[in-house]
């Protein structure tokens, strides 16, 4: 139907100049009314409260942590954060800036936050980012790492610490907020939510406390009930009355909604309650593997787990994958000896019992240590030194080479000494230590008659010369082959050593059936594979020891670790080892090394031929030269860093930066676009007819992008039927489209003053009603492709390329 021709104006009257209509007189208006005017909804369409809930719920993630770390200098920076970011956005969306553009905003204002709280001395200007600005990131890294794998819950919070936290729960609140609230999908924000949460509550080394999930859920349900009321409050029946029967359908709601409340509320305590009831699996590391707690089972504050020393076998351990240090030192012997941490007597059932220490058998604290018991003044000794400047073993450990001579202890800890094993038991944590030790010359001769006088059992403890009796018959058929009629204690032992550590004997930690701990006879099973790690052939040894007359028992530790650039030695604990001490008289307890392979140290030079000595005088200088480098050493360039590889990668990084510049740039443009078509009508308007047209055309194209075709051309109560037909609007919405259509049709067929401006005006609301309606019950993703590659922006693109040819 044709529009009829606008009549013209009505004459001016008194109080207007006659030149000049009224209506020519307003200035073009945009559709959210007359300049100045405050909108109603800003704040339902900042979404602040929304914001806020958000907010409280990525800070909620952050209350584990407190209990991780000891200081919280990070904490009024987190929240200053979070809280801008939460900001950020609601001003954004109040705005209604596009939600990509609202996303990257707040992902913009929370790195520069970030930048500028922790990074400001490396910027340019204060401003621009530097290579500076990328070497501090690198640094506060590594150091955050460092102290997340070697520390325990509480953990220092250090610079880099701070950082990390901080820049995880900047991200956190931005991916929250833009998928919880920017993007209305509150269900996907709980991964996020969930994923940090898990991070640090899982990691304190104790049941999780209820009152963090408690806090967690409950404000993830609460952005699910403000989502929730969103939808049910543009659903049609909230204010019209749709019969089912004799009944209206909202009735049967509450009831639907008062099971899902109670379910969910059933689910919330069931999760509580579980979570306090159920046995509490041991916690993992910050980094392969977190920091445990120092009263956990592990290698104490935050080093790699072990658990020999509760169950005397280092299987566990020694599969180990992790880097994590047990402990750092720094010594000035040539030749490296294991570190002892205790030892075992007794051996039943098939394995090795720790020791009970009852506090009458302990030296007083801080007691001089005995000298070794046994040791004759002829053999020829040297005191060696040994620092441990990170010790992660929990109390009452204390790893350290053995005989001891002296103990120091950091942390003001104190000790006392089991004299019936050579054992210090710590009393409380200690993150430092120095140690002085005994070792035998390696060159030296050891007096002629060491060995030769047999053990008296009654100086002894039973267990130290009992036999086990599954075992007994093929032990003593071996010892027999192997020590034939050797009587000297020292000659049997390395005899017995010797035969061990030559095939077909092979380490390996995969153990037949018959060799595992809890089959009937696992020594007589190693003897018959010939296959174990170090406990199978250290207690084999042992048990054939005993065999001869031998009082022996079987010690738990450490091989010496691995060498560091700096010139100190890590242990991990994959370097868990035991290894058996056998009773010689003219030595006193002394060990030996009856593993073979790679994860074994060589024999003692005292127990090694003259060939093998010479070998490892060989080697133990070589040892030398590495342990007492006070720095690395390199003759070749070393490798660059990953570090200098980004700065080689700067130009190229740039490049692509500035192209992903270019095309945000590029597809920023379509939304503007999109918008300016959209208002075309707007700005161009000078006479109410005009304005009435462009607000029209504006609903037309804004719903389009909304997926809502434009309608066919029919009179105004036509198209307004088309929109009823094709949106879901509330009695509200239906309501403002009539009056849209109502106004329309009277600009059309009626005099021109017919609509009046506070009509024009009402039509703003009514417009700005019956679209936000439209999006609310449109789907996300058709909401994301109209914020950010509307149709009216390619109309728009493709009616300035029109213009442009015909100019």
């Amino acid at each position: 139907m044709s529009t009829q021709t606008p009549a013209p104006p009505a004459p001016p009257t008194p109080s207007t100049p006659p030149s000049t209509p009224p209506s020519s007189r307003r200035e073009p208006r945009a559709l959210t009314g007359a300049r100045g005017r405050m909108d109603v909804d800003a704040f339902r369409r900042g979404m602040w409260a929304e914001g806020f809930v958000a907010a409280l719920a990525t800070l909620a993630v952050a209350w584990p942590l407190t209990t991780l770390l000891r200081e919280r200098s990070w904490l009024l920076p987190a929240v200053l954060l979070v809280a801008l970011v939460a900001v950020t956005g609601a001003v954004l969306r109040t705005l209604d800036v596009p939600p990509s553009l609202v996303s990257l905003g707040q992902l913009f204002v929370g790195l520069g936050g970030l930048t500028g709280t922790y990074l400001r001395d490396t910027l340019w200007r204060g401003l621009v980012p530097t290579a500076d600005t990328l070497d501090r990131v690198g640094e506060l890294l590594r150091q955050a790492g460092t102290v997340l794998q070697t520390y325990a819950a509480p953990a220092p919070t250090t610079a880099g610490v701070a950082f990390l936290v901080v820049a995880v729960l900047t991200l956190t609140a931005v991916s929250v907020d833009s998928m919880g609230v920017t993007g209305r999908a509150p269900a996907s924000a709980g991964i996020p939510l969930a994923a940090g949460f898990l991070v640090s509550v899982s990691n304190s080394g104790e049941a999780m406390e209820p009152w963090f999930f408690a806090a967690i859920a409950g404000l993830w349900l609460v952005m699910l009930a403000q989502q929730g009321h969103r939808v049910v409050g543009a659903w049609p029946s909230e204010q019209r009355r749709e019969s089912l029967g004799a009944d209206d359908v909202s009735s049967g709601t509450p009831h639907h909604r008062g099971l899902a409340q109670l379910l969910g509320a059933l689910a919330l305590i069931a999760a509580v309650v579980g979570a306090s009831v159920v046995p509490h699996l041991p916690p993992t590391y910050f980094s392969d593997g977190l920091a445990r707690n120092p009263d956990a089972r592990s290698g104490g504050s935050g080093g790699a787990e072990v658990s020999f020393t509760e169950t005397m076998d280092p299987s566990q351990d020694l599969r180990s994958q992790s880097q994590a240090p047990v402990l750092n030192y720094r010594t000035n012997a040539p030749r490296l000896e294991p570190l002892r941490v205790t030892a075992a007597e007794e051996f039943s059932n098939g394995k090795w019992r720790a020791e009970d220490r009852p506090t009458s058998g302990l030296l007083p604290l801080n007691a001089e240590l005995p000298g070794p018991d046994g040791l004759s003044e002829d053999v020829q000794t040297v005191t060696q030194q040994l620092r441990v400047t990170g010790n992660q073993l929990p109390p009452p450990h204390l790893a350290a080479p053995s005989p001891l001579t002296s103990v120091r202890l950091g942390d003001g800890a104190a000790y006392r000494f089991d004299p019936r094993d050579d054992t210090v038991v710590v009393q409380g944590a200690t993150s430092s230590y120095e140690v002085e030790y005994l070792a035998i010359e390696g060159g030296a001769q050891l007096p002629a008659d060491v060995g030769e006088r047999p053990a008296d059992p009654e100086d002894f403890d039973a267990e130290l010369l009992e036999i086990d009796e599954a075992s007994a018959d093929a032990i003593a058929e071996l010892a027999d082959e192997v020590v034939g009629e050797e009587t000297n204690a020292l000659q049997v032992a390395i005899l017995i050593q010797d035969h061990f550590r030559r095939a077909p004997y092979r380490y390996s930690l995969d153990l037949a059936p018959s060799a595992e701990a809890d089959s009937g006879d696992p020594i007589g099973g190693f003897l018959a594979t010939r296959q174990g790690y170090c406990v199978q052939f250290a207690t084999a040894m042992v048990m054939m020891a005993r065999t001869e007359g031998i009082p022996a028992r079987m010690a738990v530790g450490f091989l010496p670790g691995q060498i560091q650039v700096d010139g100190s030695r890590k242990v991990v604990a994959a370097d868990a080892h035991t290894w058996p001490e056998l009773w010689i008289d003219g030595m006193g307890w002394t060990r030996f090394e009856p593993t073979p392979g790679i994860r074994a140290n060589q024999p003692p030079a005292y127990a090694q031929d003259r060939e093998d000595e010479t070998a490892t005088e060989t080697t133990t200088t070589v040892t030398r030269t590495e342990t007492v480098a006070p720095e690395p050493t390199s003759a070749a360039p070393a490798a660059p860093s990953l570090l200098d590889q980004l700065r080689e990668m700067l130009p190229l990084l740039g490049r692509v930066l500035l192209g992903l510049l270019v095309l945000a740039l590029l597809l920023a443009v379509v939304p503007v676009v999109g918008r300016r078509h959209r208002e075309a009508g707007l700005r161009s308007a000078t006479t109410t007819p005009e304005q009435v047209e462009g607000r029209w055309t504006y609903l037309v194209r804004t719903l389009q992008d909304l997926g809502v075709p434009a309608p066919p051309a029919r009179s105004p109560r036509g198209m307004g039927r088309h929109y009823r037909e094709e949106t879901v609007l509330d009695r509200r919405g239906e309501q403002a489209l009539g009056r849209v259509t109502e106004t329309l049709e009277r600009t059309r067929y009626a005099p021109a003053t017919a609509v009046r401006e506070q009509d024009v005006d009402r039509m703003d609301e009514d417009v700005r009603e019956i679209v936000d309606q439209v999006r609310h019950a449109t789907p996300w993703n058709v909401r994301a492709n109209a914020a950010v590659l509307p149709r009216s922006g390619f109309d728009g693109l493709r009616a300035w390329g029109g213009h442009a040819r015909r100019g």
